[in-house]
């Protein structure tokens, strides 16, 4: 009988943590037509790749070098890629002509990049337009001592709740 007792509360015990702890269908069989709900990004509302490319710039910002012999210009232009986040960077300052990538996070629609006067002469500031309409600083490209540089300002990310 002290057996027996034991047995059921043994089975009892085991049974309980499985149907707990077991699958996480739910005791269902998973070849069921049950549908499932699946967490969908806001990264998932914009494709990864682009169907065109547009070839003139998305973005420019110019600027004449003061120089009396030259026609030189200060300049950044951004291009759409095939990559629906990655822009094709083409700065020029005097005789440099420099190219970069610019990669943009996903936010959940469409890149929108902006870019706006430096501070310091001859630089400018490369960002984008966030889901409230903010511009959000990126990368700076400045040209001092005859060098060319693009500095990142700021680094983002986007995070599901």
């Amino acid at each position: 009988m002290k057996t027996l007792f034991s047995s059921l509360v043994c089975i009892t015990i085991v049974s309980v943590v499985m149907n707990s702890c077991g699958d996480s269908s739910g005791g269902k069989n998973p070849d069921s037509t049950d549908t499932t709900t699946r967490v969908r990004s806001v990264a998932d509302n914009v494709l990864p790749e682009r169907t065109t490319v547009k070839k003139e710039p998305v973005a420019t910002y110019s600027e004449k070098v003061k120089n009396p012999l030259n026609d030189w210009r200060f300049r950044v232009q951004l291009f759409e890629t095939p990559k629906t986040f990655r822009f094709l960077m083409k700065l020029e300052y005097e005789e440099m002509n420099e190219t970069d990538t610019l990669k943009i996070p996903n936010l959940g629609f469409e890149p929108k990049l902006k870019i706006i006067k430096g501070e310091e002469p001859y630089s400018c500031i490369i960002g984008f337009i966030d889901n409230k309409e903010t511009f959000r600083e990126y990368k700076k490209v400045i040209a001092t001592n005859n060098r060319l540089r693009v500095i990142t300002l700021k680094h983002y990310a986007v995070y599901m709740k």
